[in-house]
């Protein structure tokens, strides 16, 4: 049974995703190349699938390929990165009387209703 995506925002979430498991694979130490086996036990949805928006992220300029894995080239690393980091600090309440709703700097005064 394939999960295809449905439309271009499920195509989008999905190589989100995938660049986000890819770093934190490689972060973990669990390698440096990757394959839609590889990721696809993190994932809810098929490796047909996967490898497919593998494929598009080399298109893109994210991955790059050697034709059996693939592997970031320095801006797909970066552009993962500061996506894993912020998908991160979604999970983390704010302190020090920062605003947890994120929308307000450091220094401004946040007007959020707290309870």
């Amino acid at each position: 049974m394939e999960q295809k995506p449905h439309n271009a925002l499920d195509t989008l979430v999905l190589k989100e995703d995938v660049l986000q498991i890819c770093y934190w694979y490689q972060g973990e130490g669990f390698g440096d190349k990757f394959t839609a086996e590889s990721v696809m036990p993190f994932l809810q949805t098929d490796t047909p699938t996967i490898d497919s928006v593998m494929k598009e992220l080399v298109r893109e300029g994210a991955l790059d390929s050697d034709g059996e894995s693939f592997f970031f080239n320095d801006g797909g690393k970066r552009k993962a990165g500061a996506m894993f980091y912020e998908s991160f600090t979604e999970f983390q309440l704010g302190t020090h009387g920062e605003c947890n709703a994120g929308c307000c700097d450091g220094d401004e005064v946040c007007d959020h209703d707290h309870h």
